[in-house]
């Protein structure tokens, strides 16, 4: 998958930053997040600037996140400010840094903009609802490409096999067999809305009338919603590397009550499934290409993420997406 630079990632969860630095990965890059002494979070490389050592094993010590090595220590700039070894009438050498990015916290999580040198950032993406509901959250690697994970997440006809048993969709299926369902795509500015469209009203267009929303936001956002159940799942696919990224999840179900959040280490049985899946796919996708890849008109949402990804790794995705199809009506048997 393509490296998507200008856009804000999650590095870590709020719960996994607490008193000792978190190493994260993202893009490729080793970064570790740690707060200072206002609580405040701060992302450099993961590397002391001394011999290479990762600074994510050191600790923070004195408002500064300190070498394990040879204890030199840096503030939230990266800047070192201190070497032990250094006697009184010396100084720190000059160009002694870490490079550091800029980091905000917001909504459960530490986010990192992945920027070109010059490039303006916005503030990071909120979360719908986040502030309105109960949700249990958690974070799990996966051994896929991202790009794979966002297809699952927004693949309307996967959940009836997939999910046997669990997803009301498989449910429905195992009641009365495979039926003809309408799906409506819409392109976003910032990426892509599918609706599932009950089967007896013609003339529903909206998100309320859906069974389901399936939304994708660029870079590596799925929402997906389920109006009649107010069930709804918020998922990040931050790329790590090429070939891996980091499930970052939030779940709200109709039963939980209240405002806020609660960390779980454990991963739904759902979301297990689909890793097992989109997994096995880039292992084949390692081996053989992706030359051997036959599609039909149900895979009109994945193929048009694909699009979406493909031009704004180009930085042609503002300029164009008005010249593509913006909106379609897709039967599908699920």
């Amino acid at each position: 998958m393509p490296m998507l630079r200008n856009y804000w990632y999650i590095a870590c969860a709020t719960p996994q930053v607490q008193g000792r630095p978190q190493a994260a990965q993202v893009l490729d890059q080793a970064l570790v997040i740690f707060r200072d002494a206002a609580g405040q979070p701060h992302a450099l490389l993961d590397r002391c600037c001394h011999r290479g050592v990762e600074l994510s094993l050191g600790e923070v010590v004195e408002n500064t996140l300190t070498c394990r090595y040879h204890g030199w220590r840096f503030d939230g700039d990266g800047h070192c400010v201190h070497i032990p070894s250094l006697t009184a009438e010396r100084h720190i050498p000059n160009g002694c840094q870490v490079p550091s990015l800029l980091c905000r916290e917001q909504d459960g999580y530490v986010w990192v903009w992945m920027g070109q040198d010059g490039a303006e950032p916005p503030e990071p993406p909120r979360l719908p609802g986040f502030e309105q509901y109960q949700w249990l959250q958690g974070s799990q690697p996966w051994q896929c490409a991202s790009l794979l994970a966002l297809q699952n997440g927004i693949d309307w006809c996967h959940p009836a096999f997939v999910h046997q048993g669990i997803h009301a969709q498989s449910r429905a299926v195992q009641a009365r067999g495979l039926h003809e369902t309408a799906y409506e795509m819409r392109l976003l500015g910032e990426g892509l809305e599918v609706f599932a469209l009950p089967a007896a009203a013609s003339d529903a267009r909206i998100p309320e009338q859906a069974s389901t929303v399936l939304r994708f936001e660029l870079p590596d956002r799925v929402l997906v919603h389920w109006p009649q159940q107010d069930e709804r799942v918020i998922l990040h696919f931050v790329p790590t590397g090429h070939r891996t990224c980091r499930h970052e999840w939030l779940y709200h179900g109709a039963g939980m009550r209240g405002v806020g959040v609660t960390w779980s280490e454990a991963e739904p049985e759902v979301m297990a499934q689909d890793r097992e899946i989109v997994e096995s796919a880039q292992r084949s996708y390692d081996a053989y290409g992706d030359a051997f890849e036959h599609s039909v008109e149900a895979d009109a949402a994945t193929l048009m993420l694909r699009r979406i990804v493909a031009l704004a790794a180009e930085g042609r995705w503002e300029g164009e997406r008005g010249a593509l199809r913006q909106r379609r009506v897709v039967p599908v048997r699920s």
